[in-house]
């Protein structure tokens, strides 16, 4: 049965009735719904970087104390502690002491011998112990070559700068009566020697002999004449010096050997020189002292001439007579050393000098 054009025309009006009606936001949306889609893309990105920037790049405002991850964790009052830390790493390193060092030479009078002991092959393989003996195994942690010329030393008066200091000191029979000074001044000499140089000591009378040794049964060994000089005898091989390290035992056992030491006859001095020289190294000082009474005065003299290298000779006239003058002075200015007289009268003020000071003790 076909419908007819009214009812037809019904229909129609009621589906578009029906249909919603589409506003212009829905049909803007509708037409440009890719770029819509893009710009909102690109606000959602930039809402992300700039989200990103405040958490990762931020950097605070200036006044404003910037964070220091290495202290993640750390209580408030660990700033105050660490700048207490920090001040006191200050102090203790302006306290430490420098590392630059410097020495002070002085008469020896006025030194306080310190106690250092030295083990000596440390100082020089030329070190030995004969005739004094072993002092046993000691030890120091000096170097000897940075204290070169180190000390001061002082011998009757007589004051030198060394770091190795050899005394030729006369125990000719001649010195008989006035020795008691000498002794007296040698061992004072010998006692106030730092601890920090090289000592060693010969006595001479006809022969030459190093201290500590028996100086009569020694004498047996040489012959000679003061006009002829002093020889060893055949098949007798002389004691040699050799530098002994400043300890004090070294220097008790020299003590002894300077007031136990017998005077003997003769008064030769080439030997003493001969042996000096020949010591390694040489002497930077010599202390010479004698009573001058020899008949070869300038027995001697070519051997210092010749073999003196740098060290310096400083003599001694002790009570000697006025012809020693000469080559003692001339000994003494050659080496650049110095030479000292001392008379009689002032040997017998000192030994009364020594006599009042037993008596006080």
């Amino acid at each position: 049965m076909e419908e007819s054009p009214a009812q037809d025309t019904s229909n129609q009006e009621t589906l578009v009735a029906t249909e919603p009606l589409e506003g212009s936001a829905s049909k803007y949306f509708r037409e440009f719904r890719l770029l819509n889609s893009l710009l909102l893309s690109l606000f959602l990105v930039i809402l992300l970087f700039a989200f990103l920037w405040n958490v990762v790049v931020w950097v605070a405002p200036a006044g404003e104390a910037a964070s220091d991850f290495a202290d993640a964790g750390i209580p408030a009052s660990a700033p105050k502690k660490q700048e207490q830390k920090v001040r006191l790493m200050q102090r203790q390193k302006s306290a430490k002491p420098s590392q630059s060092f410097t020495f002070q030479a002085q008469a020896i009078s006025d030194i306080s011998a310190p106690v250092v002991d030295i083990k000596t092959e440390d100082l020089n393989p030329a070190i030995t112990f004969a005739p004094m003996g072993d002092v046993g195994d000691v030890r120091v942690d000096v170097d000897m070559s940075v204290l070169d010329k180190a000390f001061a030393s002082n011998f009757m008066g007589v004051k030198s700068q060394a770091n190795k200091i050899l005394f030729i000191i006369d125990y000719s029979a001649s010195m008989n009566g006035r020795d008691k000074v000498m002794r007296h001044e040698l061992s004072a000499a010998i006692e106030k020697l730092p601890a920090v140089g090289s000592v060693s000591v010969i006595f001479f009378s006809g022969p030459t002999w190093v201290a500590g040794e028996d100086a009569k049964a020694l004498h047996k060994n040489w012959s000679g004449s003061n006009g002829e000089g002093w020889k060893p005898n055949d098949g007798f091989e002389p004691v040699r010096p050799k530098w002994l390290p400043v300890t004090p035992s070294i220097k008790k056992r020299l003590i002894q050997a300077v007031h136990d030491t017998p005077l003997t006859f003769g008064t030769v001095w080439d030997n003493s020189f001969d042996w000096a020289f020949y010591m390694n190294p040489k002497p930077d000082v010599i202390y010479f002292m004698t009573d001058g009474n020899s008949n070869k005065n300038f027995q001697g003299m070519d051997i210092i001439k010749q073999k003196k290298g740098r060290t310096k000779i400083y003599t001694i006239g002790y009570g000697a007579p006025a012809g020693a003058k000469e080559p003692l002075e001339l000994m003494a200015a050659m080496t650049g050393g110095k030479s000292k007289f001392v008379e009689m009268d002032e040997i017998r003020e000192m030994e009364k000098n020594i006599d009042d000071k037993k008596t006080l003790n």
